[in-house]
């Protein structure tokens, strides 16, 4: 009931609103893992990618396959993919509202990412107007968890905290993975943001308590990486590590390469503040490079300095 329900929600979303209708909410949050376990043989990129070549483009289930394929790309850290996607599809005149708004959310996301502030905070400012009037249109918790998102990424925390505190009341009794997820793993982005590490760190514990029964791999494996990455932060290399080694069991090669190689190379750099050297370089070793943004590069670099050639 409750999934036929998001599907009409989704539905009535990417119909054309008149002057005057209310603007309508969409499921979107991690449908795409839902959808790609239909058929988990297959790569779900390569599943989304035949599915879409198979519908006429612009119509509703074109709309809802591309929305997981951007799902897809932010999950799997394939940024500068995302950003000329979303550069691509707002060029179009006539979008759906919810798919639009979408768009607007992820595109300030990746433009911020990649250093355009000024237009980044533009299309948050639309992003955040649509995200609001949906939630009040279908209080959906999830808009409202976008929404504090967005102000969390863009310096607002403030009002993140008072929108996640708000959310966290009025939707106390949900039992929904995803929202569990979804509302500690902001909370802890806030608590990080200020300083709080020690609350942050059991805000992503509970984010990935959440998370764990719901069999969503990339959201399990995103959970263990943050929660890693804080305890390092808090100089507890062994528990770090711990959780990054538990991560790795949940990818797959041909989908999880950024993830992947981020945890090795975390590892990597743990066991060499452990002062396992052998353990070290055992993770280093298997870290593929090509696949590591600039800032990850550069600590492979000294590591491999360290490890490879100390």
């Amino acid at each position: 009931m409750i999934k036929d329900l998001k599907f009409i929600l989704f539905v009535l979303g990417l119909t054309a609103l008149l002057p005057g209708q209310r603007l309508l909410a969409a499921e979107h949050l991690s449908d795409h893992e839902e959808f790609c376990q239909t058929e988990p043989a297959t790569p779900c990129l390569q599943l989304l990618q035949r599915q879409l070549a198979d519908v006429t483009p612009q119509s509703v289930q074109w709309f809802k396959l591309t929305s997981y394929q951007l799902d897809y790309l932010y999950d799997k850290h394939q940024f500068a993919a995302l950003l000329q996607q979303t550069e691509q599809l707002l060029q179009q005149p006539a979008l759906p509202p919810v798919f639009r708004t979408q768009l607007y959310f992820y595109h300030a996301k990746m433009l911020k990412s990649f250093g355009r502030m000024t237009q980044a905070r533009h299309y948050a400012d639309l992003a955040s107007a649509q995200l609001s009037e949906m939630y009040q249109a279908f209080a959906d918790p999830l808009r409202m968890l976008e929404l504090a998102n967005l102000q969390a990424v863009f310096g607002a925390h403030d009002k993140a905290w008072t929108l996640l505190l708000s959310a966290e009341h009025r939707f106390s009794k949900s039992k929904d993975p995803v929202f569990g997820f979804e509302l500690n793993s902001n909370k802890a982005l806030v608590q990080h943001a200020k300083g709080q590490l020690e609350q942050a760190a059991y805000s992503r514990k509970l984010a990935l308590d959440a998370i764990l029964p719901s069999g969503q791999n990339g959201k399990i494996i995103v959970a263990y990486g943050n929660l890693a990455r804080t305890y390092q932060l808090l100089g507890q290399y062994g528990l770090a590590a711990d959780y990054y080694e538990k991560s790795l069991p949940y990818m797959r090669v041909d989908v999880d390469a950024v993830q992947q190689a981020t945890h090795l190379l975390r590892l990597a750099e743990l066991y060499g503040q452990l002062q396992d050297r052998q353990t070290a370089l055992t993770y280093l070793q298997q870290v593929d490079v090509r696949v590591l943004g600039e800032g990850h590069k550069a600590l492979y670099q000294q590591l491999k300095q360290a490890h490879l050639e100390g």
